[in-house]
């Protein structure tokens, strides 16, 4: 046996030697690559190591149990943007990759971007840092784009003493860049956005230093306010805006004391300071007159400062903490409609059915959507934006509350139905339908499917005006004059001339801002203008629809209890205990009657035994 062996090695030998020659060694490199361990939900770090030979283009992964097709598709992009980027063909390589997972199951593209520097190392025979890690998908053009778990990745690179990691850009106010600031802070770990593989293997070989550099997030609007003139349209029909008023205020007291809780994080004082800019310039805006585009300041930053106030959440706690907003929401009850508050009660309910949309939402996609912190935090946002739509009904409820009992309740007819499904189906049918919120959609159906043709009519005016896009030859003078026609068609009620002073605000304010933002500032003034718009030609139409509601009166089967009534089942109870007590006491008398007798008697009876002896 042994000398067949030796036979065959000795067969053999001619063809290692010749393949060892032919596939000759051209580099190699190692880097730390983040990933997530899904059935855990904790970050680790794990090394990858790429071995290049001459050869013919071969591409393959060893190390772990099993390879996804996504992880074996981004090595062959990273070898192809890579040779591409060193002006080589990949063709002329052979390219292993060996992760250190023994035993898991590799899959996702997030190491894309560690492998393409991979490449470009072992190729170029630049050393990389050992100091570092990234992540993201690499794009065939050389891009890097966003992948899931970045919380779980920092976390997992602070673990191992990383001295900074490189994660997507994604947008300087996006969601995903206050997760990346969110964790940086919390663990205190340099992240480092890229746009590119170019600019990752800058930062990766040391070429360009990253001291100094770090994900950074400002939620600051920077209004010039104190230019702006005081808010001074009016407006017909139910126009005290004391409701309006109130909200603002109420808001900005919720959002302060969040921020006021953010603060407790010395970490994340830097982005209190920020919020507590916005927040000042929301009190600002209603000392103005600015009562809703006040109020809309201090939402958007008590749902930033909301997320701060809960950095770490299990994925238990996060869903804890979504049925206590559900609950939340589902207990709220508005008060009953009469013609002076019916305005400020159905915008109430449009919040509150905004608020049980995204809950509800949020519930039932929860297990499919909190797979990692990331996943956590983007439904503690959606839930902060729920509660604070709730809160907000909650307010205005409380202030449109009828007062005594002398109100006169009013019904909405139900010839208002097709009205408000043809404004539905009108919004539906638009070419920029798909960029209205869900929000939008599914409130509509539920206002319907519940015979609330009011509340479907006013949130069909909110899809209109979300999804109604500005073609982009209009200009700027175009579009303040269309702005300007519109305030003027936003009178009735209270809201919508709220909406209108909303436009005017920003019309103003695209006047004193720099050319860039003079754009965005119109955008959003025609907007604001085209919602009060709607809502004033809605609220105009559901008014012309208030009728008299039936007086409620007793039910003849059940009458109510007369004031002799008999008394309660508690009051029998007492009654009972009283007479058992007193039938005790009386019982206890007798008894020590009888026994005071008896003992005389007794007494007696001895006093004449001893004169008889």
């Amino acid at each position: 046996m042994g000398m067949q062996n030796r036979a065959m090695l000795l067969a053999i030998l001619p063809i290692l030697l010749a393949t060892m020659s032919f596939a000759g060694f051209v580099g190699n490199a190692t880097i730390h690559a983040p990933a997530v361990i899904l059935e855990t939900n904790n970050g680790t770090l794990t090394i990858i190591k790429l071995n290049v030979t001459t050869g013919t283009g071969i591409v393959n992964i060893t190390g772990p149990l099993s390879v996804g097709q996504s992880t074996i598709n981004s090595s062959d992009a990273a070898v192809i943007v890579a040779s591409s980027y060193l002006g080589l063909n990949y063709k002329n390589y052979n390219f292993h990759y060996q992760i250190d997972d023994n035993f898991a199951n590799v899959s996702g593209p997030s190491a894309g971007t560690a492998m393409t520097l991979l490449a470009l190392s072992a190729l170029s025979h630049k050393k990389l840092l050992d100091n570092f890690t990234v992540t993201g998908v690499i794009n065939y053009n050389g891009t890097i784009g966003e992948i899931g778990g970045v919380y779980d990745k920092i976390e997992a690179a602070k673990a191992h003493r990383m001295s900074f990691m490189m994660v997507p850009f994604a947008g300087n106010n996006s969601l995903e860049t206050e997760i990346y600031y969110l964790a940086s802070r919390y663990f205190g770990m340099r992240v480092v956005p890229i746009h590119n593989i170019s600019q990752a293997f800058s930062y990766a070989t040391g070429s360009v230093p990253v001291s100094g550099l770090n994900v950074s997030f400002n939620v600051s609007d920077n209004y010039n306010i104190s230019g702006i003139p005081q808010a001074k349209l009016s407006c017909s029909n139910q126009c005290n805006q004391t409701v309006l008023s109130d909200l603002a205020s109420f808001t900005l007291n919720f959002t302060n004391a969040s921020i006021s809780n953010v603060s407790a994080f010395s970490r994340f004082a830097p982005i209190a300071e920020n919020m507590s800019i916005n927040a000042l310039e929301a009190s600002q805006l209603a000392q103005k007159g600015y009562y809703y585009t006040s109020a809309d300041v201090a939402f958007i930053d008590f749902i930033n400062s909301f997320m701060f106030q809960n950095p770490n959440l299990s994925i238990s706690r996060g869903q804890d903490l979504l049925n206590s907003v559900s609950y939340y929401c589902g207990s709220l009850n508005p008060p009953p409609l009469t013609r002076s508050n019916y305005n400020d009660v159905l915008n109430g309910e449009l919040r509150q059915l905004w608020g049980n949309v995204t809950i509800n939402a949020l519930l039932s996609q929860y297990n499919s959507t909190a797979i990692d912190s990331d996943g956590v935090l983007r439904n503690i946002y959606s839930a902060a934006e729920a509660y604070a739509w709730c809160k907000a009904a909650s307010q205005i409820y409380s202030e449109s509350t009828p007062s005594g009992s002398s109100y006169q309740a009013v019904n909405v007819s139900d010839k208002l139905k097709p009205v408000a499904q043809s404004a539905i189906s009108s919004a539906l049918s638009s070419p920029s339908s798909s960029s209205v919120p869900s929000v939008y959609i599914i409130g509509a159906k539920v206002a319907l499917d519940q015979g609330n043709y009011a509340l479907a009519l006013l949130d069909s005016d909110y899809m209109l005006s979300d999804e109604h896009s500005i073609q982009q030859n209009v200009s700027e003078g175009e579009l303040y004059n269309a702005t300007s026609s519109l305030v003027n068609s936003s009178r009735f009620g209270s809201w919508a001339t709220q909406f209108a002073d909303e436009a005017l605000f920003y019309m103003n304010e695209s006047s004193l801002v720099p050319q860039q933002r003079s754009a965005s500032m119109l955008s959003s003034g025609y907007y604001a203008a085209l919602l009060g718009s709607e809502i004033s030609n809605s609220t105009k139409e559901i008014y012309s629809m208030l009728t008299t509601a039936p007086v409620s009166r007793p039910s003849t089967t059940q009458p109510s209890s007369p004031s002799y009534a008999l008394p309660s089942t508690i009051n029998i109870i007492i009654i009972l205990l009283l007479i058992i007590i007193a039938l005790l006491l009386a019982t206890l008398v007798v008894a020590f009657i009888t026994l005071s007798e008896l003992r005389n008697e007794l007494r007696g009876g001895n006093q004449r035994g001893r004169r008889a002896r």
